[in-house]
């Protein structure tokens, strides 16, 4: 769907309008932090995101724009990820420890830690108790301490 105004995004909405068109807009976790500047849509539509500068962008959110019969949805794209797993819980809690000593962001779930997958890190966890598995999913960093979201 190409559109031939300029299309500018403004806000969040919370619910999903029943009409209305909808672009879908893939972002990495690093692109979903950027709420101002010009991206491609799904299907190769130019908008513009002049969005508040107090959010973030999630998986499924819904966006408003300039125009009322269109909207923008919020897709996590898949990235490449390494899964870190351990049968001790100490060692994994010391690799998170030695992960955000690096600045490396880390998505945290009940057994596992996830991070981008890097070469240099991966090597380093070898150095651990831990199991990794090189996977694709999508990338929900924690947000840190000292952010300004």
């Amino acid at each position: 769907m190409r559109i031939n105004k300029q299309i500018v995004v403004t806000d969040w909405i919370k619910e999903k309008p029943r009409l209305g068109s909808f672009l879908k807009l893939t972002l990495s976790s690093d692109e979903r932090r950027i709420l101002r500047g010009k991206r491609l849509t799904d299907c190769d539509q130019e908008i513009i995101l002049q969005l508040p500068r107090n959010g973030k962008l999630n998986d499924g959110d819904i966006l408003s724009t300039n125009d009322s019969n269109f909207y923008v949805e919020i897709i996590a794209k898949t990235e490449d990820l390494i899964e870190i797993s351990s049968n001790s819980k100490i060692e994994l809690i010391k690799t998170s420890y030695h992960l955000g000593n690096r600045h490396v962001e880390v998505e945290i779930k009940e057994d596992i830690l996830l991070t981008k997958s890097d070469y240099v890190i991966e090597n380093m966890l070898k150095s651990f108790n831990v199991d990794i598995i090189n996977i694709q999913k999508k990338f929900f960093p924690e947000i840190g301490a000292h952010s300004h979201e």
